[in-house]
């Protein structure tokens, strides 16, 4: 079957995208030997990479919203709106290798864009970024669609010369000029919003952070900022950023910081060798929650006072729990620890939500085991996507599992890599513990 609208849009990015690249060329034909000499060539294919990346996000935007409308043609009321939202956020998250976030940021940005016309034709032209056109969808987010069109039409000739930030801010004045009482229902809604966020950072950091009202934040940091300034002139060697940092951390662990380091009374799960633990080698270990981190460090956090060791000894295969029973529905606590060990991300491709839900890969009502081999981890909205109308999930004797979607396009992901075959250390502490046993 011929699919004339996308070979249309196919046509017209091919046509776009061939100008732009027409365009640079004959700028090049146009420069002097003096400045090719200095780089102008490269600085031309620089900029011609970037439109065009630009024109190919404005096309996407067409592709999503043509998806949308084909897609909702198709279901009519034979699904909610909810696991529809759901499904497309995902295939759209699938096929441009990204998290199912990713999937519906920019699913919601191409129906912004329908409202905002005059901006999407400069992204799709290549005249400005996503980033612009996306900042002024957001302040805009609370106008009725007329409303939206006509602040598109004003802010448009303003763009070209805009960043993000700037393109945001003119973009709020055109929204309170229109609707003054749409910046309180943004306020509103923002608050609803409200949550934490670790980000994993280099060398064993990490990034807490608090989207949270202004004047509670401004007054949270104005508080860190005089108790930082009053002890680092009382002698604290500590720098003002360090110390706000540390009574930062104390206030939110209820534990003393020096020197960013701290004692934890939270489980905080670090997977490493028997060999790492005891000093024979320092072989990185894993973090839950961050993911690798170095041996040593990892040593030294499983080897504090508040510390315990907990082992997972696994069969000869290095993946089966020989004391789990296949008939449990639910899989007990061991193997839930097991596969959040092995890899604390969601089991589906792309997607980098944290594992929230241990699930079975061929499922328990068509004869899965409730077993490590047919345990995986997913997030909460992954977990409930496989199991929507037209989605599968299939598993072969490897263990590598196949996602297929409603349109039938496949994507694969292998299964975390099981632990290794055990060591002479591991083998010389499970004689041990077998002996205290008898």
């Amino acid at each position: 079957m011929s699919d004339n609208a996308t070979h249309g849009l196919l046509a017209a990015l091919l046509e776009r995208v061939g100008e732009a690249v027409s365009d640079a060329a004959s700028t090049l034909d146009g420069l002097d030997d003096e400045v090719v000499a200095a780089g102008a060539g490269e600085i031309v294919a620089v900029a011609l990479c970037e439109a065009v990346v630009r024109i190919g996000q404005g096309m996407q935007a067409d592709a999503m919203t043509a998806l949308d409308r084909r897609r909702r043609e198709v279901v009519g009321s034979s699904m909610t709106e909810h696991d529809l939202c759901r499904s497309l956020f995902a295939e759209i998250a699938m096929a441009r290798q990204a998290s199912a976030t990713a999937g519906e940021t920019t699913y919601r940005l191409a129906r912004d864009l329908e409202d905002h016309p005059e901006a999407h034709a400069l992204l799709r032209d290549g005249e400005v970024n996503q980033a612009v056109v996306a900042a002024v969808c957001r302040e805009t987010v609370s106008l009725d669609p007329s409303t939206r069109a006509e602040v598109d039409r004003e802010l448009a000739p303003q763009l070209r010369e805009l960043g993000p930030k700037r393109a945001a801010a003119a973009a709020r004045r055109l929204v309170l000029d229109h609707e003054p009482h749409a910046a309180y229902e943004r306020t509103v809604r923002a608050r609803e919003e409200r949550h934490v966020h670790l980000r994993p950072e280099l060398d064993a950091m990490a990034m807490l952070s608090i989207y949270a009202p202004a004047e509670q934040l401004v007054g949270v940091w104005h508080r860190l900022d005089a108790e930082a300034s009053a002890r680092r002139s009382d002698g604290d060697p500590r720098t003002i950023a360090q110390l706000a940092c540390d009574l930062a951390l104390e206030a939110l662990s209820g534990n003393g910081v020096t020197s960013g380091g701290a004692a934890v009374d939270v489980e905080v799960g670090v997977l490493m060798r028997s060999e790492t633990l005891f000093g024979a080698d320092d072989a990185s270990a894993v973090l839950q929650g961050y993911g690798p981190v170095p041996g040593e460090l990892a040593r030294g956090l499983a080897t504090s006072g508040r510390s315990w060791v907990r082992r997972f000894f696994t069969a000869d295969d290095g993946h089966q729990i020989t004391d789990v029973d296949p008939r449990r529905r639910r899989f007990p606590e061991v193997v839930a620890r097991m596969v959040r060990a092995a890899d604390d991300y969601c089991a589906r491709p792309w997607c980098e939500c944290r594992t929230r839900e241990i699930d079975h890969v061929t499922p328990y009502a068509a004869g899965g085991a409730t077993t490590r081999a047919n345990a995986q981890g997913l997030c909460r909205s992954d977990n409930l996507l496989k199991q929507t109308r037209r989605w599968r999930v299939d598993t072969d004797h490897d263990g590598v599992r196949t996602w297929t979607t409603p349109t039938g396009h496949q994507y694969v992901s292998s299964p975390p890599p099981g632990a290794a075959p055990p060591s002479v250390l591991e083998n010389h502490l499970r004689r041990l513990l077998e002996v205290s046993r008898t």
